[in-house]
Protein backbone atom coordinates (compact mmCIF):
# COMPACT_ATOMS: atom_id res chain seq x y z
CA UNK A 1 0.00 0.00 0.00
CA UNK A 2 1.24 3.38 -0.84
CA UNK A 3 0.16 6.89 0.64
CA UNK A 4 -1.57 9.37 -1.84
CA UNK A 5 -1.02 12.40 -0.95
CA UNK A 6 -4.30 15.23 -0.31
CA UNK A 7 -2.74 17.32 -3.12
CA UNK A 8 -3.73 14.23 -5.62
CA UNK A 9 -7.41 14.52 -5.02
CA UNK A 10 -9.31 16.35 -7.26
CA UNK A 11 -12.67 16.20 -5.87
CA UNK A 12 -14.77 14.73 -2.71
CA UNK A 13 -17.66 12.96 -1.95
CA UNK A 14 -20.05 14.76 0.51
CA UNK A 15 -18.93 12.79 3.44
CA UNK A 16 -15.00 14.10 1.96
CA UNK A 17 -14.55 10.72 0.79
CA UNK A 18 -11.98 10.97 -2.16
CA UNK A 19 -14.04 11.19 -5.49
CA UNK A 20 -11.13 11.70 -8.00
CA UNK A 21 -8.19 11.78 -7.62
CA UNK A 22 -4.87 12.42 -10.71
CA UNK A 23 -1.89 10.38 -10.39
CA UNK A 24 0.12 8.04 -12.42
CA UNK A 25 -1.86 5.25 -13.60
CA UNK A 26 0.33 2.09 -12.60
CA UNK A 27 -1.57 -0.10 -15.47
CA UNK A 28 -0.65 2.63 -18.45
CA UNK A 29 1.87 4.63 -17.07
CA UNK A 30 0.30 7.76 -18.00
CA UNK A 31 -1.10 10.88 -15.67
CA UNK A 32 -4.63 9.89 -15.75
CA UNK A 33 -7.73 10.89 -13.18
CA UNK A 34 -9.08 7.97 -11.47
CA UNK A 35 -13.13 8.12 -10.41
CA UNK A 36 -14.68 6.63 -7.68
CA UNK A 37 -18.04 5.03 -8.04
CA UNK A 38 -18.52 4.18 -3.86
CA UNK A 39 -17.34 3.30 -1.17
CA UNK A 40 -17.54 0.38 1.34
CA UNK A 41 -17.26 0.63 4.66
CA UNK A 42 -15.61 -2.62 6.13
CA UNK A 43 -15.81 -2.99 9.73
CA UNK A 44 -14.82 0.47 11.57
CA UNK A 45 -11.62 1.06 10.43
CA UNK A 46 -11.21 1.47 6.84
CA UNK A 47 -13.07 1.85 3.83
CA UNK A 48 -12.31 0.36 0.41
CA UNK A 49 -13.49 1.63 -3.73
CA UNK A 50 -11.58 0.33 -6.98
CA UNK A 51 -11.06 3.99 -8.58
CA UNK A 52 -11.11 3.21 -12.49
CA UNK A 53 -8.66 4.79 -14.97
CA UNK A 54 -9.79 7.30 -17.07
CA UNK A 55 -6.98 6.44 -19.73
CA UNK A 56 -7.01 2.46 -19.79
CA UNK A 57 -10.14 1.59 -17.65
CA UNK A 58 -7.86 -0.77 -15.52
CA UNK A 59 -8.82 -0.03 -11.76
CA UNK A 60 -6.78 0.91 -8.59
CA UNK A 61 -7.79 -0.69 -4.75
CA UNK A 62 -8.29 2.50 -2.47
CA UNK A 63 -8.14 2.09 1.37
CA UNK A 64 -9.43 4.95 3.51
CA UNK A 65 -8.74 4.64 7.25
CA UNK A 66 -11.29 5.95 9.59
CA UNK A 67 -11.52 7.72 12.95
CA UNK A 68 -13.47 6.36 15.64
CA UNK A 69 -16.69 8.44 14.58
CA UNK A 70 -16.51 7.37 10.65
CA UNK A 71 -15.10 10.08 9.30
CA UNK A 72 -11.95 9.87 7.09
CA UNK A 73 -8.86 10.47 8.91
CA UNK A 74 -6.01 12.73 7.72
CA UNK A 75 -2.71 11.12 5.76
CA UNK A 76 -5.08 7.59 5.62
CA UNK A 77 -5.69 7.80 1.89
CA UNK A 78 -3.55 4.57 0.80
CA UNK A 79 -3.66 2.79 -2.57
CA UNK A 80 -2.55 -0.83 -4.48
CA UNK A 81 -0.54 -1.11 -6.76
CA UNK A 82 1.36 2.42 -5.92
CA UNK A 83 1.23 4.80 -8.64
CA UNK A 84 4.23 5.19 -11.13
CA UNK A 85 6.53 7.99 -11.18
CA UNK A 86 8.90 9.56 -9.12
CA UNK A 87 7.30 10.66 -5.75
CA UNK A 88 8.20 13.63 -4.10
CA UNK A 89 11.57 13.16 -1.85
CA UNK A 90 11.52 13.60 2.02
CA UNK A 91 11.34 16.63 3.95
CA UNK A 92 10.80 18.64 0.54
CA UNK A 93 8.60 21.29 2.67
CA UNK A 94 11.97 22.56 4.13
CA UNK A 95 12.62 23.80 0.15
CA UNK A 96 8.89 25.48 0.52
CA UNK A 97 10.30 27.08 3.49
CA UNK A 98 13.66 28.03 1.97
CA UNK A 99 11.97 29.68 -1.19
CA UNK A 100 8.49 28.50 -2.93
CA UNK A 101 9.77 29.36 -6.46
CA UNK A 102 12.40 26.74 -6.13
CA UNK A 103 9.70 24.45 -4.89
CA UNK A 104 7.66 24.82 -7.68
CA UNK A 105 10.49 24.52 -9.80
CA UNK A 106 11.09 21.14 -8.28
CA UNK A 107 7.50 20.07 -8.60
CA UNK A 108 7.22 21.02 -12.50
CA UNK A 109 10.78 19.19 -12.54
CA UNK A 110 8.95 16.17 -10.63
CA UNK A 111 6.02 16.37 -13.58
CA UNK A 112 7.76 16.56 -15.99
CA UNK A 113 9.46 13.63 -15.43
CA UNK A 114 6.36 11.50 -14.79
CA UNK A 115 5.11 12.51 -18.03
CA UNK A 116 8.13 11.06 -19.59
CA UNK A 117 9.26 14.74 -20.84
CA UNK A 118 13.07 13.58 -20.49
CA UNK A 119 14.52 17.11 -22.18
CA UNK A 120 12.36 19.39 -20.56
CA UNK A 121 13.15 17.68 -16.86
CA UNK A 122 16.45 18.30 -17.46
CA UNK A 123 16.55 21.62 -18.14
CA UNK A 124 14.19 22.03 -15.04
CA UNK A 125 16.90 20.88 -13.30
CA UNK A 126 19.87 22.83 -14.26
CA UNK A 127 16.91 26.04 -13.89
CA UNK A 128 16.57 24.42 -10.16
CA UNK A 129 20.65 24.00 -9.68
CA UNK A 130 21.00 27.18 -10.47
CA UNK A 131 18.48 28.54 -8.13
CA UNK A 132 19.48 27.13 -5.37
CA UNK A 133 22.86 27.81 -5.67
CA UNK A 134 21.72 31.64 -6.38
CA UNK A 135 20.05 31.20 -2.97
CA UNK A 136 22.70 30.03 -1.04
CA UNK A 137 25.27 32.17 -2.34
CA UNK A 138 26.34 35.91 -1.61
CA UNK A 139 24.74 38.66 -3.82
CA UNK A 140 27.70 39.42 -5.57
CA UNK A 141 28.69 35.64 -6.23
CA UNK A 142 24.65 35.41 -8.07
CA UNK A 143 25.28 35.30 -11.35
CA UNK A 144 28.27 33.46 -11.56
CA UNK A 145 28.03 30.22 -14.15
CA UNK A 146 26.39 27.44 -12.74
CA UNK A 147 29.70 25.55 -12.68
CA UNK A 148 31.45 27.90 -10.57
CA UNK A 149 28.61 29.07 -8.71
CA UNK A 150 28.24 25.01 -7.13
CA UNK A 151 32.52 25.16 -6.26
CA UNK A 152 31.66 28.28 -4.35
CA UNK A 153 28.87 26.71 -1.95
CA UNK A 154 31.59 25.53 0.34
CA UNK A 155 32.87 28.79 1.13
CA UNK A 156 29.60 30.68 1.27
CA UNK A 157 27.50 27.81 3.44
CA UNK A 158 28.13 26.72 6.99
CA UNK A 159 28.25 22.64 6.06
CA UNK A 160 30.04 22.18 9.49
CA UNK A 161 27.08 23.45 11.12
CA UNK A 162 25.13 20.50 11.81
CA UNK A 163 27.74 18.92 13.43
CA UNK A 164 28.23 22.06 16.02
CA UNK A 165 24.96 22.06 16.87
CA UNK A 166 24.60 18.34 17.37
CA UNK A 167 28.03 18.47 19.53
CA UNK A 168 26.33 21.36 21.95
CA UNK A 169 23.50 19.05 22.34
CA UNK A 170 25.48 16.02 23.51
CA UNK A 171 27.76 18.20 26.12
CA UNK A 172 27.81 17.38 29.48
CA UNK A 173 25.89 20.90 29.65
CA UNK A 174 23.97 19.65 26.90
CA UNK A 175 19.62 19.25 26.46
CA UNK A 176 20.90 15.59 25.95
CA UNK A 177 24.24 15.24 27.56
CA UNK A 178 22.54 16.38 31.34
CA UNK A 179 20.58 12.80 30.86
CA UNK A 180 23.13 10.40 29.92
CA UNK A 181 24.37 10.30 34.19
CA UNK A 182 20.57 8.95 34.78
CA UNK A 183 19.21 6.41 32.28
CA UNK A 184 16.40 5.51 34.27
CA UNK A 185 14.91 8.43 33.85
CA UNK A 186 15.22 9.20 29.84
CA UNK A 187 11.53 8.17 28.68
CA UNK A 188 10.44 7.18 25.20
CA UNK A 189 10.51 10.92 23.83
CA UNK A 190 13.85 11.42 24.49
CA UNK A 191 14.79 8.49 23.18
CA UNK A 192 12.93 8.42 19.97
CA UNK A 193 14.62 12.38 19.38
CA UNK A 194 17.99 10.76 20.12
CA UNK A 195 17.28 7.83 17.59
CA UNK A 196 15.80 10.51 15.07
CA UNK A 197 19.43 12.81 15.96
CA UNK A 198 21.71 9.70 15.19
CA UNK A 199 19.52 8.88 12.05
CA UNK A 200 19.93 12.40 10.73
CA UNK A 201 23.47 12.38 11.43
CA UNK A 202 24.23 9.35 9.46
CA UNK A 203 22.43 10.18 6.73
CA UNK A 204 24.74 13.49 6.81
CA UNK A 205 28.08 11.92 7.46
CA UNK A 206 27.59 8.23 5.96
CA UNK A 207 24.32 8.41 3.54
CA UNK A 208 24.89 11.28 1.56
CA UNK A 209 28.34 10.57 0.76
CA UNK A 210 28.07 7.18 -0.13
CA UNK A 211 24.45 7.65 -2.15
CA UNK A 212 26.80 10.49 -3.83
CA UNK A 213 29.55 8.35 -4.99
CA UNK A 214 27.01 5.22 -5.97
CA UNK A 215 25.09 8.37 -8.34
CA UNK A 216 28.33 9.34 -9.97
CA UNK A 217 29.48 5.67 -10.48
CA UNK A 218 26.05 5.58 -13.05
CA UNK A 219 26.83 8.39 -14.26
CA UNK A 220 30.18 7.98 -15.47
CA UNK A 221 28.77 4.10 -16.82
CA UNK A 222 25.70 5.72 -18.38
CA UNK A 223 25.24 5.32 -22.07
CA UNK A 224 25.57 9.45 -23.42
CA UNK A 225 23.15 10.36 -25.90
CA UNK A 226 24.42 10.97 -29.09
CA UNK A 227 23.49 14.91 -30.32
CA UNK A 228 21.44 15.20 -33.59
CA UNK A 229 23.13 14.98 -36.64
CA UNK A 230 25.85 13.57 -35.09
CA UNK A 231 25.77 9.98 -36.47
CA UNK A 232 27.83 7.83 -37.74
CA UNK A 233 29.59 9.25 -41.09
Amino acid sequence: MQLVHDDLVQSRFSNTFARTVEMICPHCLKEAVFEARSWQEHGQQLAASELTCARCEDTVLFVQLLQADGTRKQAGLFCYPRPAGREPMAGVEHLQTLSAPLARSYESALKLYNRAEWGATALTVRHLLGGLASRMLAEDKRDLPLTRALESLPQEVDLSRPLQDIAQLLAPSGTFGRQFDDEAQIDKVTAELLLELVEQLLTYLVVLPGTMADLKSRIATAPVPLRRGSGAA
